[in-house]
């Protein structure tokens, strides 16, 4: 099976819970066939710094369920080493979500490529910081343009 591009993202929370708000968009973006959740921990450090770590497929059937078929989908590619790293950034009393997403949508057009005897030289995510700072820039050109 060919996998797509992957892309790591570490949410963090104020204090130890998860109110589950941004599944209902991770699961359409899987429906869309856009993404695929390949791996979910969630972590949390409480106020002394004592650090626990669950994996999706570690919940129970009950905890499960509001995951729905995004549990299915996940495959433990996450280390010991990525948590450890995570929880070793996060402040006291606080959360996060690891998620490991394939861009499933990358794959037919990789297909696509090749099949059209292309190759891809490089490809790659452009930093947030430098998504916001040119997503700030356009904002001030269009703000300009229109005064």
């Amino acid at each position: 099976m060919a996998l797509g591009p992957l892309e790591y993202l570490v949410v963090k929370f104020e204090g130890n819970h998860f109110t589950g708000e941004i599944m209902p968009e991770l699961q359409a973006l899987r429906d869309k066939g856009l993404v695929r959740i390949v791996d979910l921990i969630f972590i949390q450090k409480d106020k002394d710094g004592t650090v626990s770590a669950r994996e999706i497929s570690d919940l129970d059937a009950d905890e499960a369920k509001q995951y729905g078929p995004i549990a299915g989908d996940v495959q433990d590619l996450l280390t010991v080493e990525d948590i450890d790293d995570v929880a070793g950034k996060l402040p006291n009393n606080s959360s996060a979500a690891i998620a490991l997403l394939e861009h499933t949508w990358a794959i037919r057009l990789r297909e696509t490529i090749l099949k059209a005897r292309g190759e891809i030289l490089e490809a790659g995510f452009v930093p947030m910081a430098e998504v916001e700072a040119l997503t700030e820039e356009l904002a001030t050109m269009k703000a300009e343009a229109q005064a």
